[in-house]
């Protein structure tokens, strides 16, 4: 998994590039263990809190080890990230 700090400077890599899809993919060229996708804000249940928040784009944990995708708040079950795009940002 990646670290917390890790995970903010790639926020703010997505912020950078425009918050574009382009900027996932050279993510998952750098880190291909890992998954990435990118929402908005507005797509997360309001009920969750980032991981990590920098810039407008807040960070969620993917996890993969049950049948389905889902949000979680463990770095230790994480297979990616999420970036969340504040829309008002």
């Amino acid at each position: 998994m990646i670290g917390a700090d890790d995970a903010r400077a790639l926020a703010r890599r997505f912020a950078d590039g425009n918050a574009d899809e382009g900027r996932l993919d050279e993510f998952r060229s750098e880190y291909p263990a890992l998954r990435f996708y990118c929402c908005s804000e507005d797509d997360v249940p309001a009920r969750l809190s980032p991981w990590v928040a920098v810039n407008g784009i807040g960070v969620y944990l993917v996890d993969a080890s049950a049948h389905c995708l889902s949000l979680t708040g463990d770095p230790q079950h994480a297979c990616g990230l999420v970036f969340a795009v504040d829309a008002n940002d």
